[in-house]
């Protein structure tokens, strides 16, 4: 059985990439910039929005001031689209819900706390979470490795984790490689086939899904080893 299991909620339980890239859009047409698909694509999808504003801001990056003007911004925009409303996946939430019977949940997250933590207590699985790793939780680029080992740091609080036990589910290239370079198992959901082949493990949905059945595509044995 997984040790543990670490997801973002954004992505996995809803997908905010459309408010995510409107935010930015909008934190940098103060500058004068135009953000397209691609350029999101590249530099903000599934990455903090302190490193997307400093990639999209190129070579005025360098204003650190600026950057981070632009960040928060983008943040102030993003908490404005949620206070009107997201939607949460039912299956996903099923599947946290019933996992975390199991083994720890941990959301690893590139959002920032605040949001993380009104987004997590709107759609009322705050509680069903060991614990929260964010973007403001590690110093640089999120997500990276030192978020997935931070987060297995929180699971081992509670009892001794083994690495190759835990596992990730991500719907975004940032994340997956991020786990996979801290060592741990992932499953790609969702994502489209250039992500799922970066995976140990790919599912269209996460409806009907149990730990088990996780456990069984990783390769994960039943036992808990000693």
């Amino acid at each position: 059985m997984a040790d543990g299991v670490l997801l973002d909620w954004e992505g996995v339980l809803a997908d905010t990439a459309d408010s995510r890239r409107a935010a930015l859009r909008t934190a940098l047409s103060d500058e004068g910039i135009a953000l397209d698909e691609a350029a999101f694509e590249r530099h903000g999808a599934g990455r903090s929005v302190r490193f997307a504003a400093a990639r999209l801001l190129g070579s005025r990056a360098s204003d650190a001031t600026l950057v981070e003007l632009v960040a928060l911004r983008a943040e102030r925009a993003f908490a404005e689209r949620l206070a009107q409303g997201f939607a949460i996946d039912p299956a996903a939430a099923r599947f946290v819900e019933l996992a975390q019977l199991r083994a720890p949940v941990v959301v690893v997250t590139a959002g920032g706390r605040t949001e993380s933590d009104s987004a997590l207590r709107l759609a009322g699985l705050h509680d069903s979470c060991a614990a929260i790793v964010t973007a403001d939780d590690v110093g640089g680029d999120a997500p990276a490795p030192a978020s997935y080992e931070l987060a297995l740091a929180h699971l081992g609080r509670r009892r001794v984790v083994k690495a190759r036990r835990v596992v990730v589910l991500a719907t975004d290239l940032p994340s997956i490689r991020a786990a996979r370079e801290a060592g741990l198992r992932t499953v790609a959901v969702k994502a489209p086939a250039h992500v799922a082949l970066e995976a140990d493990a790919a599912v269209d949905s996460l409806s009907g899904l149990t730990l088990d059945a996780v456990d069984a595509l990783l390769g994960i044995s039943a036992g808990r080893p000693a």
